[in-house]
């Protein structure tokens, strides 16, 4: 196949190399770059901000929390607020500011997914502009007009944010779902050849593209996801629909789990906007430095004496949509899960046997502890702040955890027991067993003739696959069972570090689009013109 542009330029010529983009969208993030690299270069939410506001459009002075002015400049018809944490407003869809900075409060601005998955049905959803703005802004970028007072020559428009690329002069590969949905893809398929009228395309599972990225053309891929654990047989580079499994468990579950703890331990979890305010008000030196000091050494180190105990009547944030409020403090959540979370290995793996687990999480305020339910201080705190090896503390001694108010809660409740969702039964999902039951249904389902393959192949992916001792404690428990031959060696593959957990399907995808043989494979404007979306 061989594509032109418009200036006539071939871009795939026999085989040859060319400059591919790779996507893979996701519930949580959105990943962006070019194809024979090994990590891409864009990274976002996969979240847009909806203006909500009665007038359609955010008022000036919203933007920033100190007040600062809305009014981005207007450039080939899109607004660069660089008051409102490097989003763009107008263009294609004027209501939707792209990206958020959950770090300042957005009035007015309710959260817009890429994805949405129905309860009912576990069907999946895409909203088409959220789509848009999300490949505009980080293939293309948004310029921003700049006056260069230095300079007698004339500068062009420098591109913030994005690849500064031309979407229609590169042929994009996109990753989708394991299960396939054919809405998704008409949706994808005609907004990239009719609205960014791109050169070429073509659509590749995300099980398929992070078996690639290990070399393997036959594997079972674990994808422990942002909203869902995916488990899907991969052989000979196809993915086999009848015999994957999604399960309603993944990063967001578990972020709303330790927030359900939290809340009923009475932790109050602050969003970082809103302790930002707080200080602000409170008569400091200045927010840029208390912030930098204030995230290096601790958050609450040197916000004052009264902040612990709560937020104060005046805080400014009426007009804060409850979505845009909950994604911050969800996000104060990850945080903490990615910080203090893990899974417990050894013969001790139940949570329940660990006593520690029982007692109620406390609060520590100035150094003191704190009990949730009356507020009785514990003169009898240990020095937090002292490394490991210098107070003799193993694995199982108290862990804390300051939220952005400066509270300091005990890790033990939350260390290892939201880890130890994944070997268990799960509210969310009636169909889910545990992991290790997971994958031996998974491989028993699949045909006989490849099963040893599977098993010798299981790679764990997802940004919630890491998880410390998560591979040790799913290798001892599949060996614990029964059902498959003892001649049968297994082998759970492991990424050489967490950014190739975090990037495994989009570094498949970079290398299955740099390959002279898989050219052929690109599906052409002229294709799509053809055949429409039955392509």
């Amino acid at each position: 196949m061989n594509a032109k542009n418009d200036a006539g330029e071939s871009l795939l010529c026999g085989g040859e190399d060319i400059s591919a983009l790779v996507v893979d969208l996701g519930f949580s993030t959105t990943k962006i770059g070019h194809n024979q690299e090994d990590t891409p270069r864009v990274f976002l939410r996969s979240t847009c901000g909806e203006d909500v506001s009665p007038e359609g459009s955010a008022p000036p002075g919203q933007a920033g929390w100190n007040g600062a002015g809305g009014n981005g400049a207007d450039w080939n018809g899109a607004a660069w607020n660089g008051a409102d944490g490097g989003s763009i407003s107008g263009g294609r869809s004027p209501k939707l500011k792209f990206p958020l900075n959950l770090y300042n409060p957005k009035e007015h601005v309710r959260i817009k997914p890429l994805f949405e998955r129905n309860p009912v049905d576990n069907t999946t959803h895409m909203n088409s502009d959220v789509f848009e703005k999300i490949l505009h802004y980080g293939i293309e970028g948004v310029e921003s007009k700049r006056v260069f007072e230095c300079s007698d020559e004339i500068i062009n428009p420098i591109k913030l944010g994005g690849l500064n690329l031309k979407i229609n002069e590169h042929p994009i590969l996109l990753s989708e779902a394991n299960l396939h949905n054919h809405k998704v893809r008409a949706q994808m398929t005609e907004i990239l050849f009719e609205t960014f009228n791109i050169p070429a395309l073509y659509f590749a599972k995300k099980a398929k593209l992070t078996a690639f990225s290990l070399g393997r053309c036959s594997a079972l891929v674990v994808d422990i996801g942002g909203s869902s654990l995916d488990l899907s047989p991969v052989y000979e580079g196809y993915v086999l629909q009848r015999n994957s499994f999604q399960f309603n468990i993944g990063g967001d579950y578990f972020d709303r789990l330790i927030y359900s703890l939290l809340r009923k331990d009475q932790v109050r979890v602050v969003p970082y906007y809103e302790q930002r305010m707080r200080w602000s008000s409170g008569g400091g030196s200045g927010w840029g430095s208390s912030l930098g000091s204030s995230l290096g050494s601790g958050l609450g180190s040197g916000l004052g004496s009264g902040l612990g105990s709560g937020l104060g009547s005046g805080a400014p944030h009426s007009n804060v949509h409850t979505s845009y409020e909950e994604e911050a403090i969800l996000d104060v959540i990850r945080y903490m899960k990615e910080s203090i979370c893990k899974v417990r290995v050894g013969q001790n793996s139940s949570s329940s046997a660990n006593k520690k687990n029982e007692n109620a999480t406390g609060n520590l305020k100035n150094g003191k502890e704190v009990e949730p339910a009356t507020g009785q201080m514990n003169n009898g705190a240990k020095n937090v702040n002292a490394p490991k090896w210098q107070t003799g503390q193993d694995d199982e001694e108290e862990e804390f955890f300051e939220l952005p108010d400066g509270v300091k809660i005990k890790t033990d409740k939350y260390r290892y027991d939201i880890g130890e969702e994944l070997f268990r039964s799960v509210p969310s999902d009636p169909n889910f067993h545990g992991l290790p039951e997971a994958i031996v249904n998974c491989i028993i389902s699949s045909d006989v003739d490849i099963r040893k393959e599977l098993l010798q192949a299981i790679i764990v992916t997802g940004g919630s696959s890491l998880f410390p001792g998560l591979v040790d404690r799913l290798y001892n428990s599949l060996r614990e069972k029964e059902c498959f031959s003892q001649t049968i060696k297994m082998k759970i593959l492991n990424m050489t570090s967490s950014v190739e957990s975090l990037y495994s399907s989009w570094l498949g995808g970079s290398i299955l689009a740099s390959l002279g043989t898989f050219q052929q494979l690109w599906v052409s404007r002229a294709e799509y013109d053809d055949a429409g979306h039955a392509i």
